[in-house]
């Protein structure tokens, strides 16, 4: 069974919307679980259950057409890049990523909605960001930059942007319905109103 791409951004970038545009494209198939929750496997998941485990999730996938899966959390532990290129070595890497102290700032209003963080114990202002190169570096080094595709969220051209993600997975363009949808925006406050 092969997998021709895993989506390893980083979290609060999008994720949950671009799962949403793959899966409508005509010509892949992701399973219809990680429109609502990721994978995030590797290399964890993969060091106590297998690889057979993770080839199990993709059972209702359609390989006729190219199969793959997003996942935040792969891109967060520096074995992974070398864990997948040992696993898959043609699988195709998305880097999903946007402005960091945008992205911060959202895990941060999720934390608090979910009362992970004190509302007294860290302002807005002290969010640590986190050098996003520094992880897209070990996938770079293995896949190549010809096998890395980064994902510009923050490029207000999503259709642009997009019909260049399906040229490196090999597929046509394609306009999704989801295009235009704020998918799993960030908390602004504790009464469950959306930002």
């Amino acid at each position: 069974m092969r997998i021709d791409f895993i989506g390893v951004g980083f979290g609060r970038s999008g994720s949950k919307w671009l799962a949403n545009c793959l899966y409508e494209h005509p010509e892949i198939s992701i399973p219809k679980f990680n429109l609502h929750t990721e994978i995030n496997y590797f290399p964890e998941e993969y060091e106590t259950m297998g690889l057979k485990n993770y080839i199990k999730k993709f059972r209702n996938c359609d390989f006729e057409k190219r199969v793959g899966e997003l996942s935040t959390l792969i891109i967060w532990n520096k074995k992974s890049a070398k864990l997948l290129k040992k696993l898959f070595p043609n699988v195709k890497i998305i880097i999903y990523k946007r402005k960091e102290e945008e992205r911060a700032k959202s895990a941060y209003n999720v934390a608090k909605y979910y009362d992970l963080v004190d509302d007294n114990s860290l302002s807005i202002n002290e969010i640590k960001e986190i050098n996003q190169e520094e992880y897209v570096k070990p996938f770079i080094k293995e896949f190549g930059k010809n096998g890395v595709f980064i994902f510009d969220m923050d490029n207000r051209d999503k259709q642009a942007e997009l019909n260049k993600l399906f040229k490196f997975l090999g597929v046509s363009s394609f306009t999704p319905k989801s295009i235009d949808e704020r998918l799993n925006t960030s908390y602004s406050n504790k009464t469950g109103k959306k930002e």
